[in-house]
């Protein structure tokens, strides 16, 4: 493949990952072809085949524990850099007191990028930082409980995990709030019987409201439903019209797909939704939708297969893994279940600016798994 030649130059290199990539790949020129404005689509798919070298790059680098700290290191200083920049370049909205207060003295630093003129949306910043934040949360406890906080590494780490979380929690978004608090209580479970017992507690007590009240009831509850708000916060009633719309796509095109990108231009066009015509709905507020109207059906199932694939990855890590192996396999774990959670309600859309680092996770994840099943897990 040449992605894998450029990227790790080991044509023998073989992941979990590799039939679902070299679909998407595939699905690359189809998508093109479909599209009505390859000015619109290009970037992205050159945006997907840059995330797919990152992938590889990261899984032809690590092959043992020490490069795997290496990479860890880049990891999470892109995730540093990302809360930094958000702090200076989001476009904040305005939803609990006490954070906006303090969202409102931060400087607009960052403003004019091409596809974020006013700043970075909130619910994209996120989105992305919740590929860091877990991860960040298990290994500083995993510091923590050995001592090593009082090193200059563990305060830069301690620094660099405030300054994450503190910007995901400024973000006020209730997406990334959600996935985190649920990426947490997975973790927490998986360390703990008496926190796995309070999860399964509020496991059961949250689908009783749900059978009691009815979905739309705590969609509406947890993300607004007035139809005149639509705009200002992207609530219930909005998603909800967007992923009809996506449906609707996705068996309007179920081959090729709308093509890149298309799908915000087109859904206000060829569907309805009740937004003004000038509005931009972004994307289609569920990843695998996105897939879908991006890429037809053999898109959506290729994304599928890389999240269930990672999943299983991540699982027996966290199973088979020691010490600080088992953390960071735990934490991972935690990131793709914020995520995943996120996904359903908002998106990053593959081939978008951030999506780099997303492929770097998956190149860790995917890393760390060859590294525990080689034996290398044991020990420190």
């Amino acid at each position: 493949m040449v992605i894998r030649t450029l990227a790790s130059r080991r044509l023998s290199l073989r992941t979990p990952l590799d039939w679902p990539i070299v679909l998407l790949v595939l699905m690359i020129p189809v998508s093109l072809w479909a599209s009505f404005d390859i000015r619109l689509s290009l970037p992205k798919a050159i945006g997907l085949l840059l995330g797919a070298a990152v992938f590889y790059a990261t899984v032809g680098y690590v092959h043992d524990k020490e490069r795997l700290i290496h990479a860890l290191v880049l990891y999470f200083s892109i995730g540093a850099g990302v809360a930094a920049l958000g702090l200076v370049g989001t476009n904040w909205l305005y939803k609990a007191p006490l954070l906006s207060d303090i969202v409102r003295r931060l400087p607009p630093l960052i403003r004019g990028l091409p596809g974020a003129g006013k700043g970075f949306h909130p619910n994209e910043v996120a989105g992305v930082l919740l590929w860091f934040v877990p991860a960040q949360m298990a290994l500083l406890a995993w510091l923590l409980k050995r001592g090593h906080l009082r090193t200059w590494r563990g305060i830069a780490f301690t620094f660099s995990t405030l300054l994450t979380t503190a910007t995901l929690l400024l973000t006020q978004s209730r997406s990334g709030w959600l996935g985190l608090a649920l990426g947490l209580a997975v973790m927490g479970a998986w360390v703990d019987r008496r926190v796995r017992i309070v999860v399964v507690l509020l496991l059961v007590a949250a689908l009783a409201v749900v059978a009691i009240k009815g979905p739309t009831w705590v969609g509406t509850v947890l993300f607004g439903g007035a139809t005149s708000e639509v705009v200002g916060t992207l609530n219930w009633g909005f998603r909800i019209q967007v992923w009809k719309a996506a449906l609707r796509g996705i068996g309007d095109f179920p081959f090729t797909g709308m093509g890149l990108g298309a799908f915000r231009r087109l859904a206000p066009v060829l569907y309805v939704l009740s937004v003004p015509p000038s509005y931009d709905i972004a994307h289609a507020h569920n990843g695998f939708l996105q897939a879908g109207v991006d890429f037809g059906v053999p898109g959506l199932v290729a994304y599928a297969s890389i999240w269930l694939s990672t999943a299983c990855l991540v699982i027996l890590s966290a199973w088979h893994g020691r010490d600080w192996l088992r953390m960071l396999a735990i934490g991972l774990a935690g990131c793709l279940v914020s995520s995943f959670v996120y996904n359903l309600t908002d998106t990053i859309a593959l081939g978008a600016k951030p999506t780099p680092a997303w492929w770097l996770m998956l190149g860790l994840i995917v890393s760390m798994a060859r590294i525990i099943e080689r034996g290398n897990g044991e020990g420190n």
